[in-house]
C-alpha cells in the first residue's frame, strides 16, 4: 500500500488524469462487448457476474478519483 501511495505522489497530474481515463474506457469497452441482442449483459454464472460487476464498479470509482485528482492538480497547481 505504501508503494502505491508513493507511486501516486510521484505521478504527474496529466498522467493521473489520462490513466484514469484509460481505466474508464477499458471498463466501458468490456461492458459494451458483453451485451447481447436485447442490450442486457450476459454472464455464464451468477456469482461470476456479481464479482465482475463489483470489481468493475470499484475500478470505475478509482478511475474517477484519479481523473478528478489529476484534473484538480493540473488546473490549480
Amino acid at each position: 500500500m505504501e508503494a502505491l501511495i508513493k507511486l501516486l505522489e510521484a505521478m504527474p497530474y496529466p498522467t493521473m488524469f489520462f490513466v484514469g481515463l484509460a481505466i474508464r474506457l477499458f471498463v466501458g469497452m468490456r461492458q459494451f462487448n458483453r451485451r447481447g441482442l436485447g442490450g442486457l449483459q450476459h454472464f455464464n454464472n451468477y456469482f461470476l457476474g456479481l464479482i465482475t460487476l463489483a470489481i468493475e464498479w470499484m475500478l470505475k470509482w478509482a478511475a474517477l478519483a484519479l481523473m478528478l485528482c489529476g484534473l484538480w492538480g493540473w488546473l490549480f497547481r
